[in-house]
């Protein structure tokens, strides 16, 4: 069921059809490290670290607080960037991560554009 859902991702993103329609995420969120943020400001894309090789993770906005908490809390700078999804290529799917039980969105073959990123907050 997995496979079928990323397929008719893609075949709708292909077509330049929201796979969300009205009911999916106008913006999501993407917490970077200063480094990779700094790096980032040269580029088309964002620098992303090598956990998101295999897909680029991101969040809803009441699920920061707990994302924090537990991956950032003893890092003493960071950035949290708030994303339209309407500009990213790739396709987006909402699944529960490998080993979880928690859903979040995973961004496969794709990537970030400086240009989808709508707000930054430095922690």
């Amino acid at each position: 069921m997995q496979m079928f859902k990323k397929f008719i991702y893609s075949a709708l993103i292909g077509l330049g059809i929201s796979a969300f329609g009205n009911e999916g995420p106008q913006f999501l969120y993407k917490v970077l490290s200063s480094e990779d943020w700094k790096a980032s400001q040269d580029k088309e894309v964002l620098q992303l670290p090598s956990a998101d090789d295999a897909f680029i993770h991101l969040s809803k906005e009441d699920q920061l607080d707990r994302l924090i908490q537990k991956y950032w809390s003893n890092v003493s700078e960071f950035y949290v960037l708030k994303i339209d999804t309407s500009q990213l290529p790739g396709d987006l799917v909402f699944e529960v991560n490998p080993g979880g039980t928690a859903k979040y969105y995973h961004l496969y073959n794709g990537s970030i554009p400086l240009d989808a990123v709508v707000e930054t907050i430095e922690r």
